[in-house]
């Protein structure tokens, strides 16, 4: 997406919230997992290493669909039917994630340190051509995206 494509979608498209928070913390819109960078733990002024728990690979979500209010998370009736990562281990959650298609992103700590302890790549994801690509257009109970 372009930058004027992005702005595009956040005049258009954002909720009035969502528009504020990228205005007051425009990266948690805009940066992925895999540009965390280094944890706490690594830093140079801690350089507590061996507390980083980001040596191994954490996947992550993409994004969330939100409720209309554009604030908070919508949740699944049930909890999920197989685990999602998070930064604890493993969780049965309900809130509706979004994990891209094409690329697992996930945060790795770049520490120089962890280089020895990193388990091996994982093989790249197949990309799915976008012309095998369906839509189907869902109405979800509550809601509006006119408003």
């Amino acid at each position: 997406m372009t930058p004027d494509q992005a702005e595009w979608v956040r005049a258009n498209i954002w909720t009035k919230p969502m528009r504020k928070q990228h205005r007051d913390v425009p990266l948690t819109a805009s940066t992925c997992a895999c540009q965390s960078g280094l944890t706490h733990w690594c830093q140079p002024d801690i350089g507590q290493h061996d507390r980083c728990r980001r040596a191994t690979p954490l996947p992550t979500w993409e994004t969330l669909i939100c409720d209309r209010s554009g604030v908070y998370p919508a949740h699944h009736a049930e909890p999920h039917q197989h685990p999602t990562p998070s930064i604890t281990g493993p969780r049965y959650g309900c809130r509706a994630q979004v994990y891209l298609a094409d690329r697992i992103c996930q945060w790795i700590c770049p520490c120089a340190h962890h280089a020895n302890t990193r388990p091996l790549a994982a093989p790249e994801p197949e990309t799915v051509p976008r012309t095998s690509w369906t839509y189907e257009l869902v109405e979800l109970p509550l809601f509006d995206l006119a408003t």
